[in-house]
């Protein structure tokens, strides 16, 4: 499977982020700190897509201009918070049908990843009861490639995170993996980025507890920058037997670097450059395998 650096049809979302960060980052500012701030993260957009990188490292330079400009370090704090009211609610109505199953873990922990910047969390949140009852198909399904390599004796997995209400339906797949393995680590964003889980909404989730070890990949932003992510994150990877990875930044970022141990990709579809590139429809559902050793980097 070819991912391309970037895709032109990402150029409306990457727009509409900055316009919305712009706003959210300078409500107390007014408007001049704001139409400088968005210049130069629109700027920024248009730079890095004729440079061709790839669309959560286009994100993630436009989103740092603007907290510069600002002086706004975390535009998606309030926005954040209440995400994690709505998900803590909306997990404790499921709780009772999860089963103990690595399937229905996942399909939990996949419905997770519904929650999007771009969609109202309340109307996303609103389908994940149905589809717990309902249970989901997989238009691209590996998870039996992962329960044989957990059943093969599985040491050290890494558990990489994506928005921040999605920990609550993350926690049922990460205690089955630390059950099935001798170690898994939930790895956070190092900063706030849009609204990727960090040490500081684990916290406040009232989950941090549960999860065994803990630790961030060294930088803020979307996805794997694997230019500013800290020497800690790399050695973890290249000690890791698996890394599982959630949500379409991280995909977009991992899935074409030649990695040293197999990734676990899971994420639902939310855009058609992606819909193209590995063939699911928008709304689908992706549980894909990726061998050691593999990529185009």
């Amino acid at each position: 499977m070819h991912v391309p650096r970037t895709d032109p049809r990402c150029g409306e979302c990457l727009r509409g982020l900055a316009t919305n960060a712009a706003r959210m980052a300078t409500l107390k500012s007014g408007t001049e700190i704001r139409n400088k701030a968005l210049e130069e993260a629109l700027a920024c957009i248009e730079e890095d897509m004729a440079l061709g990188l790839a669309s959560p490292l286009i994100a993630n330079r436009a989103l740092r201009a603007i907290q510069r400009i600002s002086g706004t370090d975390d535009p998606f704090e309030q926005f954040k918070e209440e995400e994690l009211v709505r998900a803590a609610s909306v997990y404790h109505a499921v709780d009772a049908l999860i089963r103990d199953d690595l399937r229905s873990r996942v399909e939990l922990a996949v419905l997770g990843n519904t929650l999007d910047f771009f969609r109202d969390p309340r109307e996303v949140l609103q389908e994940i009861p149905e589809l717990v009852q309902q249970g989901i198909a997989f238009d691209k399904d590996d998870l039996d490639r992962l329960d044989r390599f957990l059943s093969q004796g599985a040491r050290r997995l890494l558990y990489l995170t994506d928005n921040t209400g999605e920990v609550f339906f993350d926690l049922p797949l990460y205690e089955m993996l630390s059950r099935r393995s001798k170690s898994c680590t939930l790895v956070l964003k190092g900063g706030p980025s849009l609204n990727d889980l960090t040490r500081r909404e684990l916290r406040m989730s009232g989950l941090e507890a549960r999860f065994g070890d803990v630790d961030d990949t060294g930088t803020r932003g979307a996805g794997i920058d694997w230019e500013e992510v800290s020497g800690n994150f790399l050695e973890r990877v290249e000690n890791a037997d698996l890394v599982l990875a959630k949500g379409m930044a991280n995909f977009e970022t991992m899935y074409p670097r030649t990695l040293p141990v197999p990734a676990f990709f899971l994420f639902r579809v939310k855009c058609e450059p992606i819909q193209d590139m590995i063939g699911v429809p928008k709304g689908g559902f992706v549980a894909l395998w990726k061998d050691a050793g593999t990529g185009e980097s």
